[in-house]
């Protein structure tokens, strides 16, 4: 929402602003002027759009790497995805407290998690630029392992249930989206799967949504 602000701003006032800085001006705000904690993730995925590698360096330095995906890639990987609604909100900001936190008290198994999802986030773009959907579940899964040692808060018996539910009817992969601990949860499977495993979410409680990838990312324009 944010990143869409400021680009409608941008626009406005012909600030000639490029994603780069419309990502960081949104981060500024949520992070910094209203005191939310969280990453940079999401403002610069906003900001830019399509399939990205990104580097996050000290002094706020980044680095938005584009991935030349193939349309078939694409194509297969939206026909794999399920994106899940598990009708229960929760408060990302003190999950992501909770890992600070433990990072900062020395918890080596908090640590250790986040250096393997930032391992991880490496060979998920090899296998994606590789078409290897397979791998790229594999990596998926031990990501979500990886994360639920970061924090406790991040998973929960509902969470579970619903990971079992998912397996239990062909999906090969889940993550939670964003902090965890409820939200949209996000599964991969074979698309011959694909149907048993919306009806079996559907039939849980929840609400499935369709997925699809955009090329750009925010934009805004003048009427008249």
């Amino acid at each position: 929402m944010v990143v869409a602000l400021v680009t409608a701003f941008n626009e406005y006032f012909s600030l000639a602003l490029g994603e780069y800085e419309i990502a960081q001006i949104a981060y500024d705000i949520e992070r910094k002027d209203l005191a939310l904690a969280g990453g940079k993730q999401d403002q610069y995925a906003a900001a830019f759009g399509g399939f990205n590698f990104m580097e996050f360096y000290a002094g706020d330095r980044v680095i938005v790497n584009p991935l030349r995906i193939k349309e078939w890639i694409w194509n297969e990987l939206e026909a794999s995805l399920v994106l899940y609604f598990t009708g229960v909100s929760r408060a990302s900001a003190k999950i992501i407290d909770e890992q600070s936190r433990n990072i900062r008290e020395g918890r080596t198994d908090s640590l250790e998690a986040m250096h393997r999802l930032k391992q991880e986030a490496v060979q998920m773009k090899e296998a994606l630029l590789r078409g290897d959907l397979a791998r790229f579940a594999q990596v998926m899964q031990s990501g979500w392992e990886a994360k639920k040692q970061s924090a406790s808060s991040i998973t929960n018996p509902m969470i579970d249930e619903l990971e079992a539910l998912a397996f239990a009817n062909g999906a090969l992969a889940t993550k939670v989206s964003g902090a965890g601990g409820g939200g949209f949860m996000m599964f991969v499977c074979d698309p011959a799967e694909r149907v048993r495993l919306v009806r079996a979410l559907a039939g849980a409680g929840g609400t499935v949504y369709d997925t699809h990838f955009t090329p750009h990312g925010a934009s805004s324009w003048k009427i008249g």
